[in-house]
């Protein structure tokens, strides 16, 4: 099997930008796809809030594509890995379970698979931020949060929660996923970047935020300190659109481990395109 990969993330929904995906999916006939979160568009959540009928995007529009393209490409579909990001309303989860189940692709937040000889590890929580979805944020090492942003126990959910929930870290939850993995063979889906480094810078240069300079870096020092101590082969990131630009880095590498964002902030679609067993050789290209 060979180990041909793409990367993509932060798509929000737009069609444009998924369109541009199946096209190249059917060109280049990767063994496998991972799909970093923002997936869903804002119209989504909107509706969710205002009460109304929310559109149904996963099954009307996603999954329609997705099984198109399984058709064409039949022996060669890949395997598509997918987690969900801060944007994506959680009450959408249960959809994407449910074509899973029918094998159109793998919902992998929480979970380790096993691909060809390496693992694959999804993760979609994100520190606090500044807005008030908070389906998929957590704290991140300790219950304090970055000057203006909102605690998780202070904005809204789309699902019910025990209490307790906001108590658990992202610390916690990586702690619990490093003892499934065999870190040399692992590739991380993470949809927040590492705090401090190339992939993890924002635009608030000169903002100041009561009463003092925002922090410019908003990834997960938790993420970070995991890279560290575990060194996985490879972790795949987005949510800092900006950040590529900002710092002129998209991909880098600390110790053995080799990271990559996906985000974007232009019009186009950033696609990744990797072999498993060379991360740092990776290319990315805009379509």
């Amino acid at each position: 099997m060979s180990d041909f990969c793409l990367f993509v993330s932060d798509l929000h929904g737009k069609v444009n930008r998924y369109e541009k995906l199946f096209a190249f999916l059917e060109e280049a006939k990767p063994s496998a796809l991972f799909i970093g979160g923002d997936i869903l568009p804002s119209s989504v959540l909107h509706s969710f809030r205002a009460g109304e009928n929310k559109p149904d995007f996963v099954t009307d529009y996603l999954a329609t594509r997705f099984e198109e393209l399984k058709g064409k490409l039949a022996n060669r579909f890949p395997r598509i890995f997918v987690i969900m990001g801060n944007d994506d309303p959680k009450i959408e989860e249960e959809t994407l379970i449910e074509f899973e189940k029918k094998g159109l692709w793998e919902y992998i937040h929480g979970k380790v698979v096993t691909f060809g000889q390496h693992q694959i590890m999804g993760y979609s929580y994100v520190p606090p931020t500044p807005f008030l979805l908070k389906d998929w944020e957590r704290y991140d090492t300790d219950h304090t949060v970055q000057a203006g942003c909102v605690k998780p126990e202070d904005g809204f959910r789309t699902f019910q929660t025990d209490g307790n929930d906001y108590q658990i870290t992202i610390s916690d939850d990586l702690k619990e996923l490093s003892t499934s993995i065999d870190p040399a063979r692992t590739i991380c889906l993470f949809h927040s970047p590492p705090y401090h480094t190339g992939l993890d810078r924002v635009a608030m240069d000169g903002i100041s935020v009561e009463n003092s300079q925002a922090d410019i870096y908003v990834g997960s020092k938790a993420i970070k300190s995991f890279i560290k101590t575990q060194q996985p082969l490879l972790t795949l990131h987005g949510h800092i659109h900006e950040s590529s630009r900002l710092t002129g880095v998209w991909k880098e590498k600390a110790d053995k481990t080799v990271s990559i964002s996906a985000a974007y902030e232009g019009p186009g679609l950033a696609v990744v395109k990797f072999f498993a067993s060379a991360p740092f050789d990776a290319e990315r290209i805009i379509l």
